[in-house]
C-alpha cells in the first residue's frame, strides 16, 4: 500500500480515486450522503480541516484530496472527528459516532449486512459467512472506497447501540439492556418507554431515553 506524507504521517493513500461527477451518487458504503468539510482533531492538539466520510465496510475515516481517497493511518492518533455536526471517536481501531455526552456517553457502531454476487448470504457486524472472502479481496484492493460499488454488491447499513460502564462495553438498543445498564433506574425506564411510546428502532428517540435517563 502506498504512503503519502501528509498532516503528519496521519492519513495514508488509498487505491481508489474519487469519482466526484455532478451526477449524484448513492453512497451506500458511507456514513452520510456525500464528502462534507469536517474536522479532524489529533492527540497533539491540532486541528485539520478536511472533506470526510466514514466508510462501514472498511471501517475507515475517508477523506478526498486533490480527486484522490484517502483513509486515516492510524486512528489511535485522532481524539475526535467532527462531521456535519456529529461527533465521531476512534475505539478498537474504527469509528464511532458519540450520541450523548453524559459520564455514561452512548455510541452508536456502524455495522451492515451485505449480498455479495451469487450469495444471498449476509455478512457484516457479527456475522461471519463463506461470503466474507470476496468482499475482503474488495476491501484489501481499495475498490471499496470507491463512490460507487458495482450493481450486484449490495449493501443494508445497521446500528449497535453501546455504552461503556465501568470499563464493560454494554449494549444499549432496547430497554431490557438499558435496565441492566441503570437497574437502580428500571423502574424509570420503564416508566419512560411507556408514556413516550419508544421506538427502539430509531436513533432519536434511544437518544431522548437514554438523555433522560442519566
Amino acid at each position: 500500500m502506498k504512503k503519502l506524507i501528509f498532516i503528519g504521517c496521519l492519513f495514508i493513500l488509498k487505491t481508489a480515486t474519487a469519482q466526484f461527477a455532478n451526477t449524484p451518487v448513492k453512497l451506500v458504503q458511507y456514513v452520510l450522503d456525500s464528502f462534507s468539510t469536517g474536522t479532524v482533531k489529533v492527540k497533539s492538539g491540532k486541528f485539520y480541516q478536511q472533506r470526510l466520510n466514514y466508510n462501514i465496510l472498511s471501517g475507515e475515516m475517508i477523506f478526498e484530496e486533490k480527486g484522490k481517497l484517502l483513509a486515516i493511518a492510524d486512528p489511535r492518533e485522532v481524539d475526535t472527528i467532527i462531521i456535519q455536526d456529529r461527533k465521531f471517536i476512534p475505539l478498537n481501531n474504527k469509528f464511532y459516532e458519540v450520541l450523548t455526552n453524559g459520564q455514561t456517553p452512548l455510541l452508536l457502531e456502524f455495522t451492515y449486512q451485505v449480498e455479495e454476487p451469487g450469495n444471498s448470504v449476509g455478512y457484516g457486524g457479527s456475522s461471519n459467512t463463506s461470503s466474507a472472502t470476496s468482499l475482503q479481496s474488495f476491501i484489501k484492493t481499495g475498490n471499496v472506497n470507491d463512490l460507487k460499488l458495482p450493481d450486484d454488491f449490495k449493501v443494508t447499513p445497521g446500528f449497535t447501540y453501546w455504552i461503556i460502564k465501568d470499563g464493560n462495553w454494554m449494549k444499549a438498543g432496547t430497554a431490557q439492556q438499558l435496565s441492566k445498564i441503570y437497574p437502580e433506574k428500571k423502574e424509570l425506564i420503564k416508566e419512560l418507554v411507556k408514556k413516550n411510546k419508544t421506538n427502539f428502532s430509531k436513533r432519536d428517540e434511544i437518544v431522548s431515553l437514554v438523555k433522560q435517563v442519566e
